[in-house]
């Protein structure tokens, strides 16, 4: 029997660092910006063999609809201690994909989880609110 292997499975709640692209707008023109970031995993879709992905960034001074971390919550995670998840934005793509920066034993997924306390306030703060999507290749 295969055990499963949480380190590369992408599941709700798990931190991944990402190359993400966020969308900015300079002079009245929207272009994207990339990143290198932990990201949340918000969710994964299966349709057949492929695993769709979405994550939303995990950044300090966010002025975007964001949701705080609490501080032990930051340090279980080894995030920042002034790191927010923004929730106005996602990245989308096909799971492994090209923009996501391996551990440094290899992983894809960073081995603390998010809680379902953080998942949850997420949750009630996208209600009512439309989230941009950012298709990645």
């Amino acid at each position: 029997m295969q055990q499963h292997d949480p380190s590369n499975h992408p599941e709700a709640g798990g931190i991944v660092d990402f190359h993400y692209i966020e969308l900015k707008d300079v002079g009245g023109k929207t272009s994207g910006e990339q990143d290198l970031r932990p990201c949340l995993i918000w969710n994964v879709r299966v349709i057949e063999m492929i695993q769709l992905v979405a994550v939303l960034p995990i950044v300090s001074g966010a002025t975007k609809a964001r949701v705080a971390i609490s501080p032990a919550e930051r340090a279980a995670l080894g995030l920042a201690d002034t790191t927010d998840v923004v929730f106005e934005e996602a990245n989308v793509f096909l799971w492994p994909g090209p923009h996501l920066e391996p551990q440094a034993d290899r992983s894809l997924v960073r081995p603390r989880r998010a809680s379902k306390q953080l998942l949850n306030a997420i949750a009630d703060g996208m209600t009512g609110r439309i989230c941009n999507i950012i298709f990645r290749p």
